[in-house]
């Protein structure tokens, strides 16, 4: 279920929904959708920050022993007071449907409990390592701030010193290190008498800033969260004087909640929750007007307002589709009527080449959502819908609630601020498949066609034309290996997600060896498909840590090939034997029996299977494997 983040559509207030969630959470058994639902009706940051501390509680945490969400992992580190952040970052991701345990080093303490060897946060193994700083990080070694020469020399050494830290956090704590740039407080540049001085001091300041943001590519397995975006969520970014004396507060707790929600992002891209799809209605929305009333030549798009800000709101979407989100249309309409629209007006920059599914009747909105969901192979929890119309809004969030509904302003010229604000679709990083994701999905339509028109599922395979090449872990693979154990649901048989920082220790000091595979066919390069893990065990069997597998190309014997060759490469080695283990999740139930079809028997352990190597599987005939059979190694 995923919870809307824009202006809450109940009326209660926070106060209201504090009270209701208390009662939810003594509520035997507890309705987890209707926490979620709560935390997302409390907008103010000290009521998230309460929530938050409801959810820490003996209640709270009773309540969410048992939650079927999936979970991560938050060490925190920071240069100020950030008590509040915890709590706001365990509500906050919770409403996005991620269960946090976060755990904070003391005040201060960013650095020294690094170098001590992290004994507050190394029990956590965190999925995350977040370090938010101020400028007294900065400031703290300079021993006189109206001395320039020394405050440059200051700003140009800190970016390493971070980057330095950051290394030592990874080897450390392992994980993904989220890091910031850093605003600088009125009252260090208004201490400057000389306005050149300042002008100088903004300038230093802003390169420094630069250096950090470029820690992202030039760090393995960092994130860098810029300050300006969460300032313009924020409203603001320092403290009251007041609480700045008082309490030792730097920031706001709008900022802190800004900050928490951004964290909460990451976590759902790092785990592969975020968004895939988003679907948008038409008419008043893509464009303005009613197409069935006023005709193709009546629409508003483009020229003035209020058409331009429909052509922004398809600019973000088609800049959106660029970068791997699939378009889909779910609109009360007749479809050539619609289809008539997009691909003759003009001034339309979606067409319909654009929109990799459509829906275009009478039907109610949820069900055609979910029927997308169905024809694209994909979770209806991975949709964004977007409709000017609160009437299809609240039917969709009742209908659907796994679907996350945008909630519109009531003038079309804040339409795409307000999605692109959400972040539904942020990824830590992009791939060639990403980029391609549109590309690919259409080429999936047309094999669909072939597989409708075939005789047999043998003729379907055979006139695809399949061919595999597996591939070891390489510079350029790496982020896709690594996105497709974040963001694979239905064919991960563990739900082992291995992070970046995991799969570039591959292969040594006992971690896993990562391999790809990439698939083709007559229509195309799906891309890399599959990801696998292998590791030895004691007795030199081979262990399968985790297999991933793309769900566009199931059904077509990728699995039981990819196995194969791993029993073959296995044998070839000298191996005794393959280990595999199958953990049931919500999504991968329908892959239960795959190691038992090609010859594994159950072992002791609970779910784990062994293959002896004595009788191999055959592969698929209608594979063709592009490399050598025995390419899979072990440790």
């Amino acid at each position: 279920m995923s919870i809307d983040h824009g202006v809450p559509p109940a009326p209660a207030t926070g106060r209201v929904a504090l009270a209701e969630l208390r009662a939810t959470l003594g509520a035997t058994p507890p309705d987890l959708a209707a926490v979620r639902e709560l935390l997302g009706r409390v907008p103010d940051p000290l009521d998230l920050e309460a929530a938050g501390r409801l959810l820490h509680g003996a209640r709270g945490r009773a309540a969410l022993a048992g939650a079927d969400l999936p979970r991560t992992t938050v060490a925190l580190l920071g240069s100020s007071t950030l008590d509040a952040l915890p709590p706001m970052i365990t509500a906050a991701a919770l409403r996005r449907g991620i269960l946090p345990e976060v755990r904070m080093a003391g005040f201060n303490q960013w650095q020294l409990e690094i170098a001590a060897g992290a004994p507050e946060l190394s029990t956590l193994r965190p999925r995350l390592v977040a370090c938010l700083l101020d400028d007294a990080a900065v400031f703290d070694r300079v021993a006189d701030p109206v001395d320039l020469d020394e405050v440059e020399a200051r700003c140009v050494a800190f970016p390493a010193e971070v980057a330095t830290w950051a290394a030592a956090a990874r080897e450390t704590l392992g994980g993904l290190t989220v890091l910031g740039t850093i605003p600088l407080s009125p009252l260090r540049s208004r201490r400057l008498v000389s306005y050149a001085a300042r002008a100088r001091l903004a300038a230093v300041w802003s390169r420094m800033n630069a250096e950090l943001a470029g820690l992202a590519a030039d760090l393995p397995s960092a994130v860098v969260l810029d300050f300006p975006d969460l300032a313009e969520t924020a409203g603001g970014i320092f403290a009251s004087d007041r609480m700045r004396h008082v309490a030792g507060h730097v920031y706001t707790p709008a900022y802190l909640l800004a900050y928490a929600e951004e964290l909460s992002r990451v976590a759902a891209a790092d785990l592969g929750r975020s968004a895939k799809c988003l679907v948008l209605d038409l008419d008043n929305t893509v464009w303005d007007g009613v197409v069935g009333d006023v005709g193709t030549a009546g629409l508003r798009v483009g020229g003035s307002y209020p058409g331009t800000a429909h052509t922004e709101l398809q600019r973000l979407a088609r800049d959106l589709s660029a970068q791997g989100v699939l378009l889909a249309v779910s609109s009360k309409n007749d479809d050539p009527v619609a289809v008539e629209a997009l691909d003759t007006h003009p001034e339309m920059l979606l067409r319909s080449e654009h929109f990799v599914a459509r829906r275009i009747d009478w039907e109610p909105k949820a069900g055609n959502v979910r029927a997308i969901a169905a024809e694209l192979n994909l979770g209806s929890d991975a949709f964004v819908f977007v409709d000017d119309n609160p009437v299809e809004r609240e039917l969709m969030r009742r209908m659907a609630p796994e679907v996350a509904t945008v909630e519109l302003p009531d003038d079309p010229a804040g339409y795409a601020a307000a999605l692109a604000a959400r972040g539904d679709f942020l990824v830590l990083s992009l791939t060639d498949e990403d980029r391609d994701r549109t590309t690919l999905y259409r080429a999936r339509t047309r094999r669909r066609q072939i597989e409708q028109q075939a005789t047999s599922l043998e003729d379907h395979l055979a006139q695809l034309g399949s061919r595999l090449t597996v591939e070891p872990l390489t510079p350029m693979n790496a982020g896709r290996i690594t996105q497709l154990f974040a963001k694979t649901n239905q064919f991960n048989l563990t739900g082992v997600r291995y992070g970046a920082a995991e799969v570039d220790r591959s292969g040594t000091n006992g971690a896993p060896t990562f391999f790809a595979a990439r698939l083709s066919d007559r229509f195309g390069d799906h891309g890399l498909i599959a990801a696998i893990a292998l590791g030895r065990a004691a007795d030199g069997a081979w262990t399968v840590g985790n297999f991933v597998l793309s769900c566009r190309v199931f059904s077509r014997g990728v699995e039981s090939t990819l196995l194969g060759l791993v029993l073959r490469s296995a044998a070839a080695a000298g191996a005794p034997g393959v280990t595999g283990t199958f953990r049931a999740t919500d999504r991968n139930g329908r892959f239960a029996g795959l190691y038992p079809s090609l010859g594994f028997r159950p072992t002791a352990a609970a779910g784990e299977f062994r293959h002896d190597l004595a009788r191999l599987p055959n592969l698929s005939p209608f594979i063709e494997i592009t490399h050598e059979s025995e390419v899979f190694r072990a440790g």
